[in-house]
């Protein structure tokens, strides 16, 4: 069962500014944020660290139904790639 999502299902609060922590791996948090835009709300699929200012935006949908269910895929795909990572970090050493 190496290749389990380890996400955070909502079980930690979300950070500053952000509306949903997938979870963290590598140093990294995966989050997701909501941004006012002039053609309307979209959301940020983001990874940031203690290091970075401002989280780093990996993808952008618009905020509509099938935008969440896109920001929520890619939101978990990135964390477990994070995660895969790791792995191979630590496996390496």
């Amino acid at each position: 069962m190496a290749d389990v999502i380890q996400a955070d299902f909502g079980g930690a609060p979300a950070a500053e500014g952000l509306e949903r922590v997938f979870g963290e791996a590598s140093g990294l948090r995966v989050g997701l944020r909501r941004i006012a835009a002039p053609y309307g709300d979209e959301l940020q699929v983001t990874v940031s660290a203690e290091a970075l200012a401002v989280p780093r935006a990996v993808a952008v949908v618009l905020a509509n139904p099938a935008g969440e269910d896109e920001a929520d895929r890619i939101g978990k795909a990135v964390l477990e790639a994070l995660q895969f990572a790791q792995g191979l970090g630590r496996a390496g050493a």
